[in-house]
């Protein structure tokens, strides 16, 4: 039995590694079936939050954007529910973050900065008692990324640019993401074999010559990029969580609005900070609609 419960784990292992490498693909697949009138879009995760890069709105999005841009994330319940557990959602978030160590620099300045707003927007979240950690990566690009189980990476290029306010936006938006299981439910539905549930249950079960195993699929998953992959409606709902989240915590919602023209402004003058993304012309005006409906849908609820 435990000899074949040890090839069990390493067939399991291999199948997700192998499943992985071909992620940036499947990954695409996966997005269309969760949003079909959207693109998914991937590349550096604080492009992806301001979605610069889209071009053309389909007849539908304009539809919506004409009226409530977020009627459809409005009462949303979010919970585990089809997913990982959050104790193994944590537990992957952990291994994850041990690679994300390896491949980026992770540095003190600014760490308290970003902890301070990172966890004041977390607390007023819907997902409130998630343990989050931030963490400030060193790099010139302005970026920003999150992971399963409440990690949330920020750039020393982005604390240079954002004030505060700004800076808590971005956060609230990257806990947004986390509070809806994103990167978690691209992470899943990137297998072609098999359920996570059932490879990360054989893994971590076991202790000793597999611990190793789920290092190797975690490394797979942050050099495939998965956890910058967020389609347009997803980026909608980030927003939508993040404003409100930073509203509840006493953040001035403009700050939102002037980080997307911060970026307007960068993407006109050094676009290479900015990431692959925007190879495409600038479509920001969108987002900043959207928050502008948002704050003023909720400024009298503010007032009582």
């Amino acid at each position: 039995m435990t000899s074949l419960r040890i090839i069990r784990n390493r067939f399991f292992a291999t199948v997700f590694a192998l499943a992985l490498l071909v992620a940036p693909f499947s990954s695409v697949g996966a997005q269309e079936r969760r949003s079909q009138m959207e693109v998914p879009t991937v590349g550096s995760p604080v492009t992806s939050l301001f979605d610069l890069g889209a071009s053309v709105l389909t007849s539908a999005t304009r539809l919506v954007a004409a009226g409530d841009p977020y009627s459809q994330f409005r009462g949303a319940r979010y919970t585990n529910a089809g997913l990982l557990s959050e104790r193994d959602e944590s537990r992957l978030g952990d291994q994850l973050h041990l690679e994300v160590r390896k491949k980026y620099q992770i540095v003190s300045d600014g760490q308290e900065r970003v902890n301070r707003i990172g966890q004041r927007v977390a607390r007023a979240s819907l997902r409130p008692n998630l343990k989050y950690s931030f963490h400030v990566m060193e790099s010139k690009e302005i970026n920003a990324f999150s992971g399963p189980g409440g990690h949330i990476y920020a750039t020393t290029g982005l604390l240079n640019l954002a004030n505060d306010d700004e800076l808590a936006s971005v956060l609230a938006h990257e806990v947004g993401h986390v509070v809806a299981r994103h990167s978690l439910k691209t992470i899943q539905q990137s297998q072609t074999l098999g359920g996570l549930a059932n490879l990360f249950g054989s893994i971590t079960g076991v202790a000793g010559e597999t611990a190793g195993q789920l290092g190797t699929a975690a490394a797979t998953i942050v050099a495939s990029g998965l956890l910058a992959v967020h389609n347009r409606e997803e980026e909608r709902e980030a927003d939508y969580l993040g404003v409100r989240a930073m509203a509840k915590a006493g953040y001035n919602t403009e700050g939102m609005i002037t980080m997307f023209q911060k970026l307007q402004r960068v993407n006109r003058q050094n676009p290479d900070l900015l990431g692959s993304l925007f190879n495409d012309h600038p479509d920001a005006q969108e987002r900043i609609d959207n928050t502008r409906y948002e704050i003023n849908r909720m400024s009298p609820k503010r007032r009582r």
